[in-house]
């Protein structure tokens, strides 16, 4: 399929799309004799994946790695629970982390008289 299919079949745009290519997070597609891409249906899977790990805050670097590790097949399930659960243990640290400024700045408040 073409860019342009493949744009309208995930909802990413295809400015998006090469901007994964060119990042080396979505593979490299063929190119016909015309210089057209043409991409593999699985590429609608590896777009839907990359697209719920950028929600969910996973970098680049991280879906790079997930994917290439993973390559030629797709992430296995048992990759994608141990990236979640990295992912989460992350989250929660932050959260810890910007409680304890809160903290700070609340008694720095009462401190100065809110």
């Amino acid at each position: 399929m073409r860019i342009g299919e493949l744009s309208r079949r995930t909802g990413i745009s295809t400015s998006r799309i090469r901007f994964y290519e060119k990042h080396d997070v979505l593979p490299k597609p063929s190119r016909d004799a015309n210089g057209y891409r043409t991409y593999p249906d699985a590429a609608v899977k590896i777009l839907s994946l990359i697209d719920d790990a950028q929600r969910l805050g996973f970098s680049l670097s991280e879906i790079r790695t997930g994917l290439s590790e993973a390559a030629p097949n797709f992430p296995s399930h048992a990759a994608m629970v141990k990236a979640l659960r990295s992912k989460l243990a992350h989250i929660d640290q932050h959260i810890k982390e910007v409680q304890a400024r809160r903290r700070q700045i609340v008694k720095l408040l009462k401190e100065k008289g809110d």
